[in-house]
């Protein structure tokens, strides 16, 4: 834009005159107005030529997002030629524009539209097997671990069972010796019962012994008492009152 002549202007006549010359551009997207400005003698003045160039800045991004009809871009490089501007005076050449701008705006927005419900197909079929994939693994995880409850295993994660055959595989000797101190603990068990008979049988033998030398003493005390009461009585004989008196 020119800068010197936008100094001289107010700020609401910049305003109204950035308004007008958006309105302009968006209506050089129509062939038929540009056939009509062809046929009065528009594209014939050189100031109205110098004022299509100065509109290009409207292809600047800043710009650009104004407007609403890009099309009309492409005519306003095309107006930038003398060939074009005589041809557009022809009506035929007017109508075949116009049929081909209505072409291409009719396979556009098809394209655009299939391009579209593609795109929103394929990210709802992926949300669906996102979500089937996430029901069935809780699934999947149930009937694991019911069938190791009807094995009668322990249940185990998918990790941890992974680390278990690395270590079972990874050391041999382990298992070995797990096995050994298997095979040991049966063989314990089946003799902890012999052991116990065994231990029983000498606290009964122990416990006869003790009943016969406890009989034996109270025998030779009841003796000795049947002894020292004769002697007192004077019945005991002669032999063993000249021991006891010696």
């Amino acid at each position: 834009m020119n800068t010197s002549y936008a100094a001289i202007e107010s700020e609401e006549q910049q305003k109204r005159r950035w308004q007008i010359e958006l309105e302009f551009v968006q209506c050089l997207s129509n062939p038929n107005y540009l056939n009509f400005l062809a046929q009065r003698g528009y594209f014939k003045d050189p100031s109205f030529i110098n004022y299509l160039k100065y509109l290009q800045y409207w292809k600047e991004p800043d710009y650009a997002k104004y407007l609403m009809y890009p099309m009309c871009l492409y005519f306003l490089d095309l107006l930038q030629y003398e060939h074009f501007r005589r041809e557009i005076v022809n009506n035929q050449c007017c109508k075949f524009i116009d049929d081909q701008a209505i072409l291409q705006w009719q396979h556009y927005t098809r394209k655009r539209i299939k391009l579209i419900n593609s795109v929103q197909e394929n990210a709802a079929a992926a949300a669906v097997a996102q979500q089937q994939q996430q029901q069935q693994q809780p699934n999947q995880q149930q009937q694991q671990q019911q069938q190791q409850q009807s094995n009668g295993g322990s249940i185990m994660a998918p990790n941890e069972a992974s680390t278990v055959t690395g270590t079972e595989a990874a050391n041999p000797q382990q298992q070995a010796n797990l096995q050994n101190g298997d095979s040991s603990c049966s063989t314990q068990a089946s003799q902890q019962p012999q052991q116990q008979q065994q231990q029983q049988q000498q606290l009964t033998q122990r416990e006869s012994t003790q009943a016969q030398t406890q009989g034996s003493t109270v025998s030779q005390q009841q003796q000795t008492q049947q002894q020292q009461q004769q002697q007192i009585n004077g019945l005991a004989p002669s032999g063993t009152i000249k021991l006891e008196l010696n």
